[in-house]
């Protein structure tokens, strides 16, 4: 394997590092299975995916936060990127939060919940530029918001469930940049993952609704962004066609609508 390689055994020297099977069974089969063998053995935990580059004060600055005492998880803000490094973007953070002079703020759930699901926007990123404590490791070992699986969408997902026990450190630079490349999993438009993605949108509107995190008409903005590009992408999808259907009802408000998406939903995410 390239960790078996001279320069890379090298630069190891002195690093604990174990090499650990994963399921291979996607991204966060993977993680989960990382979780189970790690047992909390450590206060905090990062996952650093192989799409992902953190900058030298990573470390540092969410320690900092940590060390406060007044956080589960912390988030920095990250970079989007070409493949080859450069910067060609980032995330389209609120207005509120881009203007703030701090460098860290502490966000609380009624905030981020309105500001990323009626939106479909997980402007907070993913799960390489968060850093958390071992306490609430075990809300990505069972991915559900509410009693309803968030599986598609485990990092906007994870944040959220984190800020309902405290609110998320969140570190207003870039302190990192998610690399582009035509091979990721959100490339790939008729793939399970994207579809996934897509219908977790809608069934973390169903969560946030029966918490009462969002009002009637946000929720019904979030099934109408997310409803959308579902049918836009996959109207003459077969095994979408189910979902596709239940959109309008959604969208009106309809409970029983919501209740037979859960049902598919939940068959959905088994049959995975």
């Amino acid at each position: 394997t390239a960790l078996e390689s001279a320069p890379v055994r090298s630069a190891m020297a002195g690093m604990n590092i174990e090499v650990i099977d994963g399921p291979r069974a996607g991204a966060f089969a993977n993680l989960r299975h990382l979780l189970q063998v790690w047992r909390g053995s450590t206060q905090l935990v990062h996952f650093l995916l192989d799409d992902d580059i953190i900058y030298p004060e990573f470390y540092e600055r969410h320690l900092a936060v940590h060390a406060a005492g007044s956080v589960d998880c912390s988030v920095s803000r990250r970079w989007t990127s070409i493949e080859a490094g450069l910067p060609v973007g980032r995330l389209p953070v609120p207005e509120s939060v881009a203007r703030d002079p701090q460098r860290v703020l502490s966000l609380g759930s009624d905030f981020l919940f309105v500001t990323t699901l009626p939106a479909c926007n997980n402007w907070l990123g993913e799960l390489s530029h968060a850093v958390f404590n071992h306490e609430i490791s075990g809300l990505l070992e069972e991915p559900r918001l509410a009693g309803i699986s968030f599986e598609g969408l485990g990092d906007i997902g994870f944040f959220l469930s984190a800020s309902l026990r405290k609110p998320i450190g969140f570190l207003n630079d870039p302190l990192g940049y998610f690399r582009l490349n035509p091979a990721q999993n959100t490339q790939q438009s008729s793939s399970r993952d994207f579809k996934t993605c897509h219908l977790a949108w809608i069934a973390l509107g169903l969560a946030a609704r029966r918490l009462n995190k969002l009002q009637p008409e946000q929720a019904t903005q979030c099934f109408r962004t997310s409803g959308a590009l579902m049918m836009k992408r996959f109207g003459d999808d077969a095994g979408m066609g189910p979902f596709c259907e239940l959109v309008p009802a959604l969208v009106r408000g309809d409970a029983a609508a919501g209740e037979r998406f859960l049902e598919l939903w939940e068959a959905f995410i088994r049959s995975q």
